[in-house]
């Protein structure tokens, strides 16, 4: 792993996050306590094994075993302050990483399904939000997700984006698109929900081009115009959609570890992401489901740095990337970018930076 020095710069630098989902960001710990709380049973879970790691404490083994876990740990979740609960923990943890703005995504549909109401989800992530607003100058605003093979849920998920907007203004960002997309779906169905949400000033933010090829990319952009691309690491499959990517500006959402994690690429150093900015292509930095895939934003700099070679030039871009991509207020992101240049290298740890 990277140089203490190096490791504290990282932490230093002011960063946006925006590719992380709210339910996969629960901690063992408090996985743990909502449990018990709730009586809900996790799979392969320990719920009185405080002590376990995170490999231990949250096992599975391919995206099915995830799928699996990350809906119990959803489940846990019944009244206002329970998500207002999740949400202040994830934003202290990420102010700790020097995390000035992030994008969360959230999914009504999950909890919808079992029987919960709007009420308890709107309240709670409005004052999730305003706690974390109030203690660390950390705005946290919602991507709210449709999960790919069930469109039945797209028109339902905006009506739910639309009533979190006008109860809470400004706290929606876009509309998102999750879910396996390796299995049999067709995209063309949300093509209007997506156009009414941007009509209705909400940006589209899908994941495509992780499990799947280039053709989920391709479909995003044509059918549901999408602004930034979660994850899109299998672009490199088609130089056209490269090309494409490159010209409009369309930046991508890479998350190194997820990608490991979950077989995208077989390990870190074979990752793409040097060949992702070596094309031109524009890259941020995102956790995904941190505690599922045993890091955060702060280890995902270091783990980069560490397989690469790269130094303070390179992270320091990476950190400007992920604030330039983000849509935030102009006047944070004004305040973030000057307080990134503003803080100084560790001299000695330039590593092998790229050009």
């Amino acid at each position: 792993m990277p140089s203490p020095a190096l490791a504290a710069f990282i932490r230093a630098l002011p960063k946006a996050e925006l590719h992380l989902h709210l339910e996969g960001s629960v901690t063992p710990k408090l996985a743990r306590r909502l449990a018990r709380r709730r009586g809900v049973v996790l799979p392969g879970v320990d719920l009185e094994d405080e002590a376990a790691d995170l490999r231990d404490a949250f096992p599975f083994v391919d995206f099915s075993g995830f799928l699996r876990l990350y809906l119990a740990i959803a489940s846990c979740l019944h009244e206002a302050e329970d998500f207002a609960e999740i949400v202040e923990d994830l934003g202290d943890r990420l102010a700790a990483q020097g995390v000035g703005y992030a994008e969360v995504t959230f999914t009504p549909a999950l909890h919808r399904h079992r029987g919960l109401a709007d009420a308890p989800m709107l309240e709670g992530l409005a004052e999730g939000r305003r706690r974390v607003l109030e203690r660390h100058d950390l705005l946290l605003r919602w991507v709210l997700d449709v999960v790919r093979i069930f469109p039945e849920q797209a028109e339902p998920t905006l009506g739910f984006a639309l009533a979190l907007q006008a109860r809470d203004p400004g706290a929606v960002v876009g509309l998102g698109l999750g879910g396996p997309e390796d299995r049999p779906h067709e995209v063309a169905p949300l093509r209007e929900t997506f156009a009414r949400a941007r009509a209705e000033g909400l940006h589209s933010l899908p994941h495509a081009g992780e499990l799947d090829g280039p053709v989920r990319i391709w479909e995003a952009l044509r059918e549901l115009g999408a602004e930034r691309i979660g994850h899109g690491v299998r672009c490199l499959d088609d130089p056209a959609l490269v090309e494409h990517l490159v010209r409009e500006g369309i930046p991508l959402e890479v998350c190194p570890s997820s990608n490991v994690c979950l077989g995208v690429v077989p390990s870190l150093a074979e990752h793409p992401l040097p060949r992702l900015l070596d094309a031109g292509l524009r890259v941020s930095l995102g956790s995904d489901d941190p505690p599922l895939f045993q890091t955060d934003l702060q280890q995902e700099y270091e783990r980069v740095a560490d397989a690469f070679g790269w130094g303070p030039s390179r992270l320091r871009a990476l950190a400007g990337a992920s604030i330039e991509h983000a849509f935030m207020p102009a006047e944070r992101a004004r305040r973030m970018q000057a307080a990134l240049a503003a803080v100084p290298a560790p001299p000695g740890h330039e590593g092998r930076e790229a050009s």
